[in-house]
């Protein structure tokens, strides 16, 4: 799981960004962007073509039952494959996926919610396996990693009692591949990725005759920037409307999560997050210590893009006094000696304070959950030998997710099950002309068009990957309007980046989808209001 998220592995990738010709949105719907591709781009054999797999559909259908909430819930589960053309209607790829579909209940009425993980480049088997799907292997207290073999077990989770679940991997992650002679790279980059995406889903609809159906996105980490793109991907290419975004462990501006001299507004939006991890491991002064987690939340908050942005932003021009105050705040706030934050100009980066903050017990912090500890090499090491909230889920989740596909779904191939590292270089460079990679936009548009979409934002109060305050800052600056405001949601969790990994919060995560798959199925009609 090393390569699950690579996009958060380091924030500027995107500087490494590839041809603008091929990430441009353009063309009739149906069209892949840039339009037909030439022969010879075809049978050029570049490196990334020698992947190709040949394109056939072939689709695994069995029949199963599970006890949610005391009472038995019979679905059919289709694991597979969905080969997608090019416009001239030549196959050029497959799309591995699966669905779990309600039996006995119409269609037209059922939720349907494809969801997917991010990377860029990741599979989609830690939703799947963390909350989806209606299996999934039993963990250790708190998400903690369990020990081998691995038990296989009911997730009493899966929302699978209130909308159908469609599972969709990215190219070159899971068993998607590009036909032979077709370069991948045509199916990923950040706006390739979204155009794949909004295929599938097309394609799938017309499959299994869900036009009908009330339909949602599910996107965790690279996956929420991802469901952003296609909200407008869907309306404008697709003639699709939503009716709710989900997003977990958000992230739809870069900037917010780029740690680096030049841009304050990242060290603002991992403040609250530094200080929740010195509230749990006990580092905060007893006047702290003593509140609630969500107190203590607040008050580093406020501070955070208040006093703290405005120092942050007068540079060289804060005065020694000013610099002494601030370093004080922010001890008190993450539980870091004054001096230490004096040495980082007041700019503490996340790797730092994961090193830092449990020092003097000779501990590391996991970058996805900083609940979770482990043990450097060096204890003097600023740098982490590994991320402990990041093996914990692997092994038990790729064992579980191999032994439920192959006995229980039916689903066997020769091919290996890539669950990310294999997409190559990811490009951004014609998404956003202005600097860091944004989908804001994006949303806020398909919110304009479409004043019946909501969306849910759920949050760990302990992930340093996306933290919390970044998606609380995107979205009070999303569209400026009481309208947007009103039509999205914050959900919180005392857990990480993979909020389902702690059972309490798995719990609370499928309450919150239910509730909301429950309140936008059926909208209030809005009324255009002319002006007087």
């Amino acid at each position: 799981m090393r390569t699950r998220l690579l996009l958060f592995g380091t924030a500027l990738s995107f500087l490494a960004a590839g041809s603008a010709a091929a990430q441009q949105r353009q063309g009739p719907p149906g069209q892949r962007p840039g339009g037909q591709r030439p022969a010879a781009e075809r049978d050029s054999g570049a490196a990334d073509s020698s992947v190709g797999v040949a394109p056939v559909e072939r689709v695994s259908t069995t029949q199963h039952t599970i006890t949610i909430d005391g009472k038995p819930v019979a679905y059919t589960a289709r694991a597979g494959t969905m080969v997608l053309r090019d416009s001239t209607g030549k196959p050029d790829a497959t799309v591995f996926y699966i669905s779990y579909t309600k039996d006995g209940v119409d269609p037209a009425n059922r939720p349907v919610t494809f969801f997917f993980n991010g990377g860029p480049g990741s599979a989609s088997i830690w939703l799947d396996e963390g909350i989806m799907s209606p299996k999934h292997p039993e963990m250790g207290p708190a998400g903690s990693e369990p020990a081998p073999p691995y038990n296989l077990v009911d997730n009493p989770n899966t929302p699978l009692d209130v909308t159908d679940l469609v599972q969709v991997d990215a190219m070159m992650t899971g068993y998607s591949r590009p036909a032979p002679g077709v370069k991948a790279s045509e199916f990923t980059g950040a706006v390739n990725d979204v155009a794949m995406f909004g295929e599938f889903i097309r394609d799938y609809l017309d499959k299994y005759d869900r036009w009908a159906s009330p339909k949602y996105l599910f996107g965790e980490s690279y996956g929420t920037f991802r469901s952003a793109g296609l909200s407008s991907e869907l309306q404008e290419r697709e003639g699709i409307e939503l009716n709710g975004i989900m997003l977990l462990g958000t992230v739809l501006d870069f900037q917010y999560i780029s740690q680096e001299p030049s841009n304050d507004i990242a060290y603002s939006t991992f403040l609250p997050t530094y200080t929740a991890t010195a509230w749990y491991h006990k580092k905060l002064p007893s006047t702290l210590q003593s509140q609630s987690l969500e107190q203590v939340v607040a008050q580093s908050r406020q501070y955070a893009f208040g006093d703290y942005l405005t120092a942050l932003a007068k540079g060289n021009d804060l005065s020694q006094s000013e610099r002494q105050a601030v370093a004080q705040k922010l001890s008190q706030l993450t539980g870091i000696s004054e001096q230490y934050l004096m040495n980082t100009n007041l700019r503490l980066d996340a790797g730092s304070f994961r090193t830092e903050l449990l020092r003097d017990q000779r501990l590391i912090m996991g970058r996805y959950d900083t609940r979770l500890t482990g043990i450097n090499g060096n204890a003097a090491a600023q740098r982490q030998d590994y991320d402990p909230s990041d093996v914990a889920p692997s092994g038990a989740f790729m064992a579980a997710f191999m032994r439920y596909l192959h006995n229980d779904l039916k689903y066997s191939t020769d091919l290996q099950y890539y669950t990310g590292g294999h997409a190559g270089r990811w490009d951004y460079s014609s998404l956003n002309s202005r600097g860091f990679p944004s989908e804001t936009e994006s949303l806020r548009l398909a919110m304009a068009k479409d004043p019946y979409l909501h969306v849910m934002v759920g949050a760990g109060y302990y992930d340093t990957a996306t933290p919390f305050a970044n998606a609380e800052y995107t979205f009070t600056h999303l569209g400026f309007d009481q309208t947007y405001k009103d039509r999205v949601q914050f959900k919180y969790y005392e857990s990480g980046h993979m909020a389902y990994l702690n059972q309490a919060s798995a719990k609370q995560l499928k309450s919150d989808i239910a509730g909301f798959i429950a309140s936008t199925q059926h909208p209030t009609p809005v009324t255009a209001q002319a002006s007087q």
